[in-house]
């Protein structure tokens, strides 16, 4: 034990230097999708615990829990939020999540009989994978903790294998954090790469004669499964609900939706040589950009490599190899066939695109082989120089074929740049190759020497690892001032000193943000949301991104607008004018309706770059529609975290009560205290029938499904309290 707290305390100290400035209050990092969008939700989910349960924010409102944009139910994260703000609580979690996945690494090569050494040296390397760590650009930070646990399901894992209750517990509370931590598609990789390590055990077991103890396996198995779901109950069950009922996410997919984002040949080799891992200006695959990197690592992909040929006659070796192959299938879609039969046989394949995220995984498995391959070392010493020779050869091949790896033309050739940015990362690429090889040829004379010391040869192979990790780092963990990035600027300040319950269409000043939510600012779209379909149909909208441009009825009809509670516009300067020139020199209609919308917008804020325009004909958001007039009510309460709106309204006949935020089925209503049912209005928002005279209207926000999934959240962490404590109580009897 003694030796493990040596290794924990090297990787405390790399993890301080690896993520240096970010565990430093005021720090964070440049991470887009947090930064751009889920950064003001974390503020939202920071309120309190439970979180919210509704957010108005963007695409006209949305269930909090059913189109999460926090992992308000992941312990670590919601606490971190609750103690600091949202960026250093990004920050935070990244460093505390490489040593939890040293740690459960370490544990798990434990587990299958690889010696301390070794164990630590490996596990580092898992803690500083570029496979996990170079999301940080990309601001996934579910994924990044995700990775943390895969090691510890697998070692869990084993430890059911024995028949173990305790195991069993730990094994359903990390998938039940994996499910909580809310990135489906990699929880649903694990699930399948688990499902393939225990079934070839239960094979094996079974083939031996061993019924009863597979048989007892294959229950704490399930119990596991139990544990995992009631935990991630408030993920799973809210975000089936609306997913599959609401959201145009739950629409049906494609194979070419499936093959997105996925790699071609030139990605795929860079999982091996790290033939580039910059972002967007080094990239030369056929994606339309790349601000991560799969690369495993040179020492974790010679080591996995060579695990793979000697453990292929042991039933883990099996397993981890079949799961190889099947993750690498996935993360080729767009350019393998085997991917095809694959998406047509495995269930709920077919729901996520981007398979290249079966990296991460990957990087596990990469993690285990190389474990074998140490555990094995005078056969993998035998078989590293056919790997080095065979390295070389694709290397060559590499540098013979050049951009034609990459994909230049069909459907999913969106890299305009290949052929420009190929010619100008020649040395970038030769350097790449280079360091690989180079750091394989250390290793095997590292290994190959019987004077190192097995201590001296794991701690070379540990640094050689993290040092090339820290070499390439630089390119995804930029770090910021948090203060600096999300302070209020003047746009900011003018929405401060005029509060109020209203939306803003933004064309010019942060249009892929929801930066201003931060100050109470709601959208008409928003950046990176799961839209409700209702709300999209009444917009005309089929993109999944939003752009007023690419929203058909919207584009017809922009007073569409008004109706929607649209106060502000914020365009650049001179917007209305250009529109108007540009829409009688290209004769387009759109652009003539456009401006000739615009022009009833009074400028209420000028900086010289950027205008507000008020609208002056918005609707309120809560009035009564009477006829052909709007009466708008008085908002006394309008409380969204506590999912509370209370207005008082006086009408001269029997009218429409109108709320344009989306309906959903979880919102009551009550006049003068007594319960009145909700429709939907205009297709998307709510309306009931109100009678005439002065009235006091309250909505509330109430969800049985919602309640129920935190009851099981909470019972699935008391039931792993009192399996483990029974575990071990009798444990103890027995000794």
């Amino acid at each position: 034990m003694d030796r493990f707290w040596k290794w924990f305390a090297l990787v405390f100290a790399l993890s301080l230097i690896y993520f240096y400035p970010g565990w430093v209050p005021g720090h964070t990092f440049v991470m887009t999708d947090f930064l751009t969008s889920s950064y003001p939700f974390w503020k939202l989910a920071s309120l309190k615990f439970p979180p919210p349960e509704w957010e108005p924010f963007v695409f006209g409102g949305l269930p909090f829990w059913g189109a999460p944009h926090a992992d308000s139910f992941y312990p670590i994260n919601q606490l971190l939020r609750m103690l600091t703000t949202p960026g250093y609580a990004a920050a935070l979690t990244l460093f505390i999540h490489s040593l939890i996945g040293f740690t459960f690494a370490y544990l798990y090569l434990r587990r299958i009989g690889l010696k301390v050494e070794w164990s630590g040296a490996l596990a580092t390397l898992y803690a500083f994978g570029l496979f996990w760590t170079s999301m940080v650009y990309s601001g996934h930070i579910a994924k990044m903790v995700i990775a943390a646990y895969i090691p510890g399901v697998f070692w869990a894992l084993e430890g059911t294998f024995t028949g173990s209750l305790l195991y069993a517990s730990l094994l359903g509370l990390f998938g039940g954090l994996m499910i909580v931590a809310h990135h489906a598609q990699i929880v649903y990789y694990v699930g399948v790469i688990a499902i393939i390590y225990a079934l070839t055990y239960l094979i094996v077991e079974l083939k031996r004669g061993n019924y009863r103890h597979a048989l007892k396996v294959l229950g704490l198995g399930l119990l596991a499964v139990v544990i995992a779901l009631m935990i991630g109950a408030p993920f799973l069950f809210p975000q089936y609900e609306y997913i599959t009922k609401f959201s145009v996410r739950g629409e049906t997919k494609s194979l070419s939706f499936s093959k997105t984002w996925s790699l071609d040949w030139a990605d795929f080799v860079s999982v091996f040589f790290g033939l580039y891992s910059g972002a967007f200006e080094t990239y030369w695959g056929s994606n339309p950009f790349k601000i991560n990197t799969e690369y495993l690592g040179a020492v974790l992909a010679l080591m996995a490599i060579v695990g793979g040929l000697v453990a292929y006659r042991r039933w883990r070796g099996v397993a981890l190899i079949i799961s190889a192959f099947l993750l690498m299938t996935f993360m080729t879609a767009k350019v393998n066939i085997l991917f095809h039969l694959f998406h047509a046989i495995l269930p709920g394949l077919k729901l996520f695109r981007a398979q290249s995220m079966a990296a991460i995984p990957l990087g596990f498995i990469a993690l285990a082989l190389s474990g074998f391959a140490l555990l094995h070392l005078e056969e993998s010493k035998r078989v590293l120089p056919k790997v080095l020779i065979g390295g070389a050869v694709v290397a060559l091949l590499v540098l013979f074929a050049g951009s034609g790896l990459a994909l230049k033309s069909g459907p999913f050739a969106f890299n305009p740049r290949v052929d420009e940015v190929f010619a100008a990362t020649s040395g970038d690429r030769m350097f790449a190759l280079i360091r690989t090889l180079g750091i394989w040829l250390l290793v095997w004379a590292v290994l190959k020497n019987p004077n190192v010391k097995m201590t001296t040869a794991a701690l070379v192979l540990a640094l050689l690892g993290y040092g090339e990790s820290f070499l390439l780092k630089g390119k995804f963990i930029k770090p910021i001032n948090e203060a600096e990035r999300f302070a209020p600027d003047d746009i900011a300040d003018y929405f401060l000193k005029h509060p109020g319950i209203y939306r803003v269409l933004d064309f010019g000043y942060r249009p892929e943000d929801n930066y201003l939510a931060l100050f109470g600012v709601q959208f008409v779209g928003g950046h990176h949301g799961q839209q409700m379909q209702s709300y999209q149909e009444y917009l005309g909208c089929k993109a999944l991104m939003f752009n007023p441009f690419n929203c058909e009825r919207l584009i017809r009809h922009f007073p569409i607008l008004d109706s929607i509670n649209t106060k502000y516009i914020i365009a650049p300067v001179g917007m209305r004018e250009a529109a108007f020139q540009e829409a009688e020199k290209r004769n387009d209609p759109v652009l003539r309706g456009f401006a000739s919308y615009l022009s009833k917008y009074r400028e209420v804020f000028n900086d010289g770059r950027l205008t507000i325009l008020f609208n002056p004909d918005y609707f309120p958001r809560f009035y009564a529609q009477c006829g052909d007039s709007v009466v708008p009510a008085k908002v006394r309460e309008y409380d969204y975290v506590n999912g509370r709106y209370r207005a008082e309204i006086e009408v001269p006949q029997r009218c429409e009560f109108v709320l344009t935020e989306n309906w959903y089925p979880h919102w009551h209503a009550y006049v003068d205290g007594k319960p009145v049912r909700v429709k939907r209005y205009k297709g998307t928002f709510m309306s009931f029938p109100i009678p005439a005279g002065r009235h006091e209207v309250l909505f509330r926000y109430s969800s049985p499904i919602e309640r129920l999934s935190l009851t099981l959240y909470a019972l699935g962490f008391a039931l792993v309290i009192a399996l483990s404590g029974a575990s071990v109580l009798v444990g103890r009897r027995r000794r």
